[in-house]
């Protein structure tokens, strides 16, 4: 019979296990082949026991006779039990010599009578788990049978720190990166290392054997990197000879052995999955690291192909940065239109699109842009039709040109941003100038037409009628443009406030700054109901005395206006500003925050990126107002360009207005009576009206001009709750090429609907109400809408949704808005074509869904990430039995 040598951890464990049995046992002894380098002394089972080696019997004797106190005595020989001599035998623990029986000190160790047969043949084994038996108790097995999978879980934890018997790849994955990993499996020894390996690769299958290779080859550090190198190298499609050669580069990485592809995109899963966990550092150190060894193996040109690499996510880029070239050259933007949009989808659909938020946006907004130059260009025939088209197009075009400001790190892609920049503002350029025209013969003549109305007649015409039965706050946000506005509002609306619109009106509103669009002339007018320039008394004084304002409010409670300098007390909302929006027995609260004006006067460098966050103090004024049951008006008193490549043109009296001297030059317009009021009393001035002229120093940006920027405000109506009466909750607005064109189709698509008809219920409806729409028209449904709602399934899905079930008339309406788009269609775009508030598109969706999902089978289907709503027509066809 052969036996080992024993370990300390052996000796430590046969100790604890002879204690156990007799707490006061003074001597043991135990056989090993060799002397080895143990200490001279244990701790071990509360006690201290000497450790002698002993070549001879004599050498037994003088250690049993030497022994003294209470320390224990562990005699270790070679000798045989007859050559020890029986005396010295019988003075033993068990009176027997003690071998290192490996396996039989495991099953003690976990309290089992059997060992599965699976691991009994591997000694090896046994001697790890002894010798980590040190760093605690090993749970008793149930049953009493030690299995493979309670033995390896124990193993692998205390040895490797993996926590499962059989890890999967992703696991391994994990593990590989984490601190010390790699030494402890390194720390082994051989044979040890070669029987953990093969488990591994057996438990966590082909793919874990890739991984556990990378491990064995000492380059387990890059098995998650080159695991996304593999997704690459072994992507579907791909099968170029320089691939097949980047396949045999990556043979060392793991042994030597022939990758099948199959395996390698499984890696390539496997290794995504994993980094998507991992914190931003370690992520990027490993994507890194993944480029730099893809270059390793002469297969970087093929990086686009990956979903995840930042390669894949640059060489996307630069087919994007080609492709807007393409469409802005001389075939026009329709021509390439359809390639650009696939190179943006391959840029949303990377990984990175979700850490690189700022460069995905400039993708998304430089697609929408090329989309609004397909369009063909109207002219506006009055000035009231060039305010609809700036508020519901113009606005957009603007907000996506300041996303593209400051271009991209890749000068390829920021010098297209530049070229198509400059396309956008040439069309522009010539839209402000009829605009400007427009202006100013209204400005012969203003009156207030609602979507639009003059900054001076808001307080009469807007804010005195609702403060006639709901709280108000009127929020001046001086500087305010609709471009700024269009950014704020998504968080305004997941912040839980919803637009309203007057009852039969059609939106966006919008105020129109006085002339020149400057602060002291248009905040004043605006504050006190009427054309003048002033001061902030001048305001606070007319605010507070403005006739039909005061008619509103209660007695001991007038009208009162806060400044930017009353508004923060130590950082926070001041108390009195909380009391004041807080208390809705003050019917009207006025309240002027400077913060966008404020950031033109700042240095050009600054892109200033527009949130509730960002606007101190917004938050809790607006918590303030929700809480009080107040409806905000949000409006400004001008609006602003932003610096783009302006030039100097002479001195002003203002940034982008001068007092009018005869004469004017390109680019300029003069101004005159109507609703001209200069600081300086004057009812004349020279306004320019294109974007590229300044009268001031360069800044952030500027007001002054005659530019629909600069001229026209948004006026918002905004409430948390109750619609008040005669008001009702607006559709949301944006034009068709802020989203994808719906592809191609052969036959003629159904005639688009007429806008839907609001029904209002006899009691004040919330913001949480389901919709209620009038059809659109029966000639308007196509045939194959009219089949789903004529056919057996749909009846017997509407009975089970039972009182859930939408109307035959909103089914129809929903399918007609997504069929003309392709079948996609944003919550955002889907409530604007059913002319239905945004915050009740989602309930009308569920319920339509309810009757459409026939058996949880997704023929209408909500993409939550996007929030896009897409229909299945092919599935619609099949469930509801409409082929042939």
């Amino acid at each position: 019979m052969t036996f080992l040598a024993p370990t300390t951890a052996q000796i430590r464990a046969q100790v604890e296990a002879i204690v156990k049995h007799d707490a006061q046992v003074r001597a043991l002894g135990i056989r090993s082949p060799a002397r080895h380098a143990w200490p001279e002394r244990l701790e071990c089972a509360g006690r201290a026991f000497d450790l002698v080696w002993c070549e001879s019997s004599l050498a037994a004797r003088q250690a049993l006779a030497g022994q003294d106190g209470d320390a224990g005595l562990v005699l270790l020989t070679n000798l045989t039990p007859d050559v020890l001599g029986d005396d010295v035998v019988a003075r033993l623990a068990k009176a027997r010599l003690l071998t290192v029986e490996a396996w039989e000190m495991v099953r003690e160790a976990f309290q089992a009578r059997n060992i599965d047969p699976r691991i009994a043949g591997k000694p090896w084994l046994a001697e790890l788990l002894l010798e980590h038996a040190h760093r605690g108790p090993y749970p008793p097995v149930p049953g009493g049978l030690l299995d493979a999978d309670s033995a390896w879980a124990n193993l692998l934890d205390r040895t490797l720190g993996l926590p499962v018997a059989r890890p999967d790849a992703d696991t391994l994955l994990r593990w590989c990166i984490g601190d010390g990993a790699l030494a402890r499996f390194t720390a082994l020894p051989p044979v040890a290392r070669n029987g953990v390996a093969a488990w591994l690769s057996e438990a966590a299958g082909p793919v874990g054997g890739l991984i556990t290779a990378c491990v064995e080859t000492g380059v387990g550090a890059d098995a998650l990197p080159l695991g996304l190198v593999a997704g690459v190298v072994f992507g579907e499609g791909w099968t170029g000879t320089e691939l097949t050669a980047a396949a045999v580069r990556l043979e060392p990485f793991v042994g030597g052995r022939r990758i099948a592809a199959e395996h390698g995109r499984g890696w390539a899963a496997a290794a995504a999955r994993a980094l998507r966990s991992l914190d931003e550092p370690t992520r990027r150190r490993l994507l890194e690291r993944a480029d730099t060894l893809l270059e390793q193996i002469h297969a970087a040109t093929f990086a686009a192909s990956s979903a995840v690499l930042l390669a894949g996510f640059e060489a996307r880029l630069a087919v994007f940065a080609e492709a807007l070239a393409d469409a802005l050259g001389t075939a026009g933007p329709a021509a390439a239109l359809a390639a650009l949009e696939a190179a943006a989808d391959r840029i949303m659909a990377h990984d990175q699109a979700s850490f690189q938020k700022g460069r995905a946006e400039r993708v998304t907004m430089a697609l929408r842009l090329v989309r609004w130059l397909a369009t063909p260009e109207t002219e506006s025939g009055s000035f009231t039709d060039a305010v609809a088209a700036y508020t519901r197009e113009g606005a957009f075009v603007d907000q996506a040109r300041l996303t593209l400001a400051g271009g991209d790190e890749m000068a390829a892609l920021s010098s297209a941003y530049a070229t198509l920049a400059a396309a956008v503002r040439e069309r522009r350029e010539l839209q402000n100038q009829r605009f400007a025209g427009l202006l100013r013969t209204w400005n012969a003549a203003p009156a207030a037409e609602w979507p639009m109305v003059p900054v001076e007649r808001v307080l009469d015409e807007v804010l005195a009628p609702l403060a006639a039965s709901v709280p108000v706050l009127l929020l001046v946000m001086d500087g305010l443009s609709h471009a700024v506005y269009r950014e704020l509002l998504p968080d305004l609306l997941a912040s839980g406030w919803g637009e309203l619109l007057p009852d039969g009106r059609v939106g966006p509103a919008t105020a129109i700054s006085m002339l020149p669009t400057v602060t002291v002339v248009s905040r004043a007018s605006l504050l006190c109901g009427r054309p003048l320039h002033g001061p902030q008394t001048t305001e606070k004084t007319g605010f507070a005395q403005h006739p039909a304002l005061r008619a509103i409010g209660k007695a001991g409670h007038p009208p009162v206006l806060f400044h930017k300098g009353e508004l923060s007390e130590g950082g926070a909302l001041a108390p009195a500003i909380r009391e004041a929006v807080g208390t809705p027995v003050r019917r009207v609260i006025g309240i002027v925050h400077n913060a966008i004006d404020d950031h033109l006067d700042g240095p050009e460098q600054v892109r200033q990126r527009w949130s509730l966050d960002d606007l101190h103090l917004l938050r809790p004024i607006l918590h303030e107002a929700r809480n009080a049951g107040r409806v905000v008006v949000v409006t400004a008193d001008h609006g602003h360009l932003i610096e783009a490549g302006t030039r100097h043109a002479g001195d002003g009296e203002g940034d982008r207005w001068r007092r009018a001297d005869g004469r004017t030059d390109p680019g300029e317009l003069a101004f005159a009576k109507g609703r001209v009021v200069t600081p300086a009393d004057e009812s004349i001035a020279v306004l320019p009206w294109s974007e590229g002229i300044r009268y001031a120093m360069r800044k952030n940006g500027y007001h002054g001009g005659a530019s629909p920027q600069e001229v026209l405000v948004p006026l918002a109506v905004l409430s948390s709750g109750i619609v008040p009466e005669g008001w009702a909750l607006a559709p949301p607005v944006q034009p068709e090429w802020w989203e994808a064109l719906p592809p191609p189709v052969a036959a003629e698509p159904p005639p688009r609907p007429a806008p839907m008809v609001r029904k209002r219920p006899s009691a004040q409806p919330t913001l949480f109400d389901a919709p209620e729409i009038a059809p659109v028209s029966a000639a308007a449904a196509s045939d194959w809408i009219g089949r789903v709602l004529a056919s057996p399934v749909y009846a017997a899905q509407k009975q089970l949704a039972g009182r859930g079930a939408p109307k035959d008339e909103d089914v129809r309406s929903v399918l007609e808005a997504l069929s003309q788009r392709g079948g996609k269609l944003s919550r955002t775009a889907l409530a604007q074509r059913l002319g239905v508030a945004q915050v009740r598109v989602g309930s009308l969706v569920m319920a339509v869904r309810r009757v459409l999902n026939v058996d949880q089978v997704q023929v209408l289907d909500v993409e939550e990430a996007s929030g896009t709503v897409v229909l299945n027509r092919a599935l619609l066809d099949t469930q509801f039995e409409l082929k042939g």
